[in-house]
Parts: structure tokens; C-alpha cells; sequence
């Protein structure tokens, strides 16, 4: 049912979620959210109720306008893109909408009334053949206005809410066809069932009406399963998606625009948007509306990319590197976020997000290593909770540089005509001064360990800089020895703005981590 079909991207966010604003958006505002919709590739979007005041019918004139401006300069997306104006059943709400819509280049009026009992009944005050009647009236209206340059759209108000009398729906859907609509809309008002009711009552307008008219869904979140029904719908015969940048809308929104374009994608379909903008506008209109992004929002929230327990960080390292994360539902820089996985450490982290923190400050470090500071650090989350990773790397310096133990190093004396070096240092509390003659200090320092009972063996030894992500010690010496004694093998870290001294306290270091007090 979708291998011939593209999915038709139809954003309400100018409409449907301004209007839920606390403080809706001005004129000039809606033409910077209306211009990131064409960069996301939409095909088409409601850009306002022009019955609804004369800010808002200035409004959608002037994006109307502004479209056909682009597309005359060639921009392809204004060339190809619906704008749609929302009218009621109403006569004259018609026939503004077209006054406002009529200068784009592929103009549409959407017109609705509710069809379900309770609202026919109860809000509306009419019978269903009163209703039928309106309906097609109205249709006919606007497909006169719009001839063969626009489009007609109509929605059956209250959709989701007609279980009971579907028979009806679809003879009024077949009367709105015939009078000229060709986009019929089946809104979800207000989510109260499982998605799969809604869904199959989709595909039982799909199944009834002619396969050249396009069916559309329109789905508010009040259950929180607006996304889940909007792609099922898609899978079912619906080609429109009618969605809304950062889900923005009445009571809980309308579908998440973000949220459907990645669930197609991740399910092998086309969507023909620019995915890689998706990240960039959601921080951009939770700016402009004043709408937080909920920390936990799929895709987009702060959280989305965080793990915390260390089995999950424990697969999200290993599969880091790959498209397809053993805990992340993509690779986020096909939305335009430049991180995938983010470790934090707690009470429930471990050895990984040690290691993952760590390296990521530009320090090279082992598992083993990590596994030794992290019950450390669990016995400081316990206290404290989550650690950030400053205080992780506080840790890590506080343990695994310029180590201090049964050791103290605290200065040395080089006597450069005698190859001789002095060491000023403590030994398990008491202060000593060594002479050491020597070809070099490192050989001094390696015979002043055998000297003094504390024989250590020179596996490997490295002199850097303190990576630039280390904000307090960053531009400083690093020297990293790797020590061997009694079939342990340490990694002595060392800093200092004198490489000498850098040199000597990972050494000293070293020694202290193989040699501990007992």
C-alpha cells in the first residue's frame, strides 16, 4: 500500500499551534517559523484561520504572497509547496480564506464540520442531514473560488469519535468529493481510544473512496499516542500528515512533526524532508513561542541522548562508532544534533561511564583503570547523586595524577656537571634527601626506587600536554610512565608546569599505586 506513495507533510503549526500560544506569534514572527517550514522541505502547511481577526488574515495574505515572490525567484520548494488557509462551514469564512490564499502559487481552502453524534447533537445543534447538506454546500463554494489553480480540503470535525456511525461519515465524504474536495481529512480531535480503533477506521475511508483523492490524518495527543497513530495511519492508506513543529497545539499538542518524519525514515520511507534542519528548528521555536522542550522529549529533549545505568552505558560504547546504537533509536546527525550518547554518572553507572567521561576530557585511560575509580565515585554519587563530569575529573586527578601515598615528591636538584640529581621527598611520612648519579633523571629516579625497597621496572613512558578540554590544567606538562613490579603494571600521570617536576610525580605516582600502604 506505500510502495507508490510518498508522504505529504502537512504542518499546522502556524494555525493550529499558534493559536494554543499563551502569547500567539505576530506577523513577522509567523514569516520566520513559516520560512524554517520551507527549509524542512514541507509540502504543504496551514498557515492560518483568515475569518478568524484581521492580523491573521493579513497574515496568511502576506505568506501567500511571500511564496509566490520565492517561487518566481526560483526557489523550488515555494514553487511546489501548498499554502492553505482553515475555514469554517460558513459562507463568508470561505470566501475570506480565498481573499487571503488566492496569491500563492498552489492555494487551498480547508473547510470542516463535525460529523460525529455527540457533536452534531450537542455543539453543532443540527441533524446529519443537516450537516450533509452544509457540507457539500460549502465544498461546492470553495471549489468554485479556488477553479483548477487550488485545492479543496475537508475535514470531518470530531473523526475520531465516530465509531458508531461511520456509515454516515462515509456517505457525507462521498457527497464532498463529488462537489469537489480531494483532500479529505480525518481528525482525531480528541485522542480517548488506542491508536488501532482510529487506524482502522482510516483505512475504512481509504477502502471507500476513490484511490485519486488523498486521504489525510490530523491527530491531537491527549493519550500521548498521537505519533504512533499518525504513522500506522500512513501504513493504512493515509498520505497527508497533518503535524506540528515541537508538537505544539491544544490541551497536549498535535502530532510531533519530528517524531513522525523519524518514524517513517527508520521504517524505510522517503519523506523527502531535510531531517538533518529538524534539530536546529525545534530549538528555535521553543525560543520563539516560549515553549520549554520537555527534557525527555523523543529526539530533541536534553535528556533523549543521556544514559545513566551502566548496562546501557556499558552498549552504548560499544556501538558509538555505529549507525545503529545499541540503545539510541538513530544516528542523531540525521536531525542536525552533533552528539549521539551522552554517559552521566550515578549510584547506578559503571565502569564504562567512567572511562567514556574521562577520555572524552582528551585523557587516555584503561577499563581497568576505571574500574578502579569507579566505586569510588558510586560511594561519592550515593552522597552527592549525579556526578557531573567536572567532578568526575576531579576524581580522576584526585586518584590517578600526581598520586601521593606512601611517596611524597616534593622537589629535585639537578647537578648537571656530576650527572647528579637530589631528590627531596617522604617516605611513608618521613623526609629524606637521595643523591643519585645517573645518565638522565628518570634513570636516577628508577635507582632511587631499588634504593629505598620500592624496585620498579620502566614499561613505557610518554611526554604530552594536558589536553585542552581540562580547563583548570590545560596547556600544562603531561607525562604518563607505565611502571611494572611483582606482575602489576600502573600508569603514573604526572602535571606540572615544569616537565622535570611532571616527569617525577608520575613516577612517584606510579610507584605509589603499585606500592600501597598496607
Amino acid at each position: 500500500m506505500t510502495e507508490s506513495r510518498k508522504p505529504f507533510f502537512y504542518d499546522v503549526t502556524l494555525r493550529d499551534g499558534n493559536q494554543a500560544l499563551p502569547k500567539p506569534w505576530n506577523n513577522a514572527q509567523k514569516k520566520d517559523v513559516y520560512l524554517l517550514l520551507l527549509k524542512l522541505g514541507v509540502q504543504g502547511a496551514e498557515v492560518g484561520f483568515p475569518a478568524s481577526s484581521e492580523m491573521d488574515f493579513e497574515s496568511v495574505m502576506e505568506l501567500a504572497k511571500l511564496t509566490a515572490q520565492m517561487a518566481s525567484e526560483g526557489d523550488e520548494t515555494a514553487k511546489s509547496v501548498v499554502v492553505s488557509g482553515l475555514a469554517r462551514c460558513i459562507e463568508s469564512d470561505i470566501q475570506r480564506c480565498w481573499e487571503a490564499v488566492q496569491y500563492a502559487p498552489h492555494p487551498r481552502i480547508h473547510t470542516f464540520l463535525a460529523t460525529s453524534p455527540l457533536s452534531m447533537e450537542n455543539v453543532l445543534r443540527m441533524t446529519p442531514e443537516q450537516v450533509k447538506e452544509r457540507a457539500v454546500r460549502c465544498v461546492k463554494l470553495a471549489k468554485s473560488l479556488v477553479g483548477e489553480r487550488g485545492d479543496v480540503e475537508f475535514s470531518a470535525e470530531h473523526f475520531g469519535d465516530c465509531l458508531e456511525n461511520m456509515d454516515f461519515v462515509i456517505d457525507v465524504l462521498k457527497a464532498v468529493v463529488e462537489a469537489g474536495a480531494t483532500t479529505i481529512n480525518l481528525p482525531n480531535t480528541v485522542e480517548r481510544y488506542r491508536p488501532k480503533l482510529y487506524v482502522d477506521q482510516v483505512k475504512q475511508v481509504y477502502e471507500a473512496l476513490p484511490k485519486n483523492i488523498t486521504i489525510s490524518v490530523h491527530c491531537h495527543n491527549d493519550l500521548g499516542m498521537a505519533t504512533a497513530a499518525t504513522v500506522e495511519s500512513f501504513f493504512v492508506g493515509a498520505t497527508q500528515l497533518e503535524v506540528a513543529l515541537n508538537g505544539l497545539g491544544e490541551r497536549c499538542g498535535n502530532t510531533n512533526f519530528y517524531e513522525v518524519a523519524i518514524g517513517l525514515h527508520n521504517s524505510g520511507v522517503d519523506t523527502g524532508l531535510h531531517l538533518e534542519r529538524i534539530y536546529e528548528t525545534a530549538i528555535l521555536i521553543s525560543h520563539w513561542s516560549g515553549v520549554p522542550i520537555y527534557i525527555r522529549a523523543p529526539l530533541i529533549g536534553t535528556e533523549a541522548i543521556v544514559h545513566r545505568s551502566g548496562i546501557h552505558q556499558d552498549g552504548a560504547s560499544k556501538t558509538k562508532d555505529m549507525k545503529k546504537g545499541a540503545y539510541r533509536p538513530i544516528d542523531y546527525s540525521i536531525i542536525g544534533r552533533n552528539q549521539n550518547d551522552t554517559l552521566s554518572f550515578t549510584s547506578q553507572s559503571g565502569r564504562t561511564a567512567v572511562y567514556e567521561i574521562i577520555t572524552k576530557f582528551g585523557y587516555k585511560m584503561t577499563l581497568q583503570e576505571a574500574s578502579m575509580l569507579q566505586p569510588i565515585l558510586k560511594q561519592l554519587s550515593e552522597k552527592e547523586g549525579e556526578l557531573s563530569a567536572e567532578r568526575v575529573l576531579d576524581v580522576f586527578r584526585e586518584q590517578r595524577v600526581n598520586v601521593n601515598g606512601r611517596l611524597v615528591f616534593n622537589n629535585i636538584e639537578v647537578i648537571p656537571d656530576e650527572n647528579r640529581f637530589i631528590f627531596h621527598f617522604k617516605k611513608d611520612g618521613e623526609a629524606l634527601v637521595k643523591s643519585v648519579t645517573a645518565e638522565g633523571p628518570i634513570e636516577a629516579a628508577l635507582m632511587l626506587m631499588r634504593e629505598i625497597g620500592m624496585p620498579v621496572e620502566l614499561v613505557k613512558y610518554r611526554q604530552l600536554v594536558v589536553p585542552e578540554k581540562d580547563k583548570l590544567w590545560a596547556g600544562r606538562g603531561l607525562s604518563r610512565i607505565v611502571l611494572k613490579a611483582n606482575g602489576e603494571e600502573v600508569e603514573g600521570r604526572g602535571v606540572s608546569s615544569d616537565t622535570l617536576k611532571a616527569n617525577m610525580r608520575a613516577l612517584f605516582g606510579g610507584v605509589n599505586l603499585l606500592y600501597k600502604k598496607a
